[in-house]
């Protein structure tokens, strides 16, 4: 798969996660991104049918992993890259 072709997780986590879990990861950014704290979006419902207790206590342990996506998605939406039809170079 091309790197254009790769979701947006994807290119930021690499191919590891699946899509449920880059969709998690998605949530928990957006809900930090609303004053949300760590500890308590981890705890939601979604969160928890949706990532294993591993998974969690990764996210909880490292939360420089949701700070990594927030910084990536700050960048990607500043830099045009989420744009329907891209900048040209």
């Amino acid at each position: 798969m091309t790197e254009q072709k790769k979701s947006f997780w994807a290119r930021i986590f690499g191919s590891g996660e699946s899509a449920q879990e880059q969709r998690a990861l998605e949530y928990i950014v957006h809900r930090i991104s609303e004053d949300g704290r760590l500890e308590d979006i981890v705890e939601e419902e979604y969160v928890r049918r949706t990532l294993t207790p591993e998974q969690i206590d990764d996210v909880v342990s490292n939360p420089r992993i949701v700070e990594a996506a927030h910084e990536r998605l700050h960048k990607a939406f500043s830099s045009g890259e989420l744009e329907p039809n891209p900048r040209p170079e």
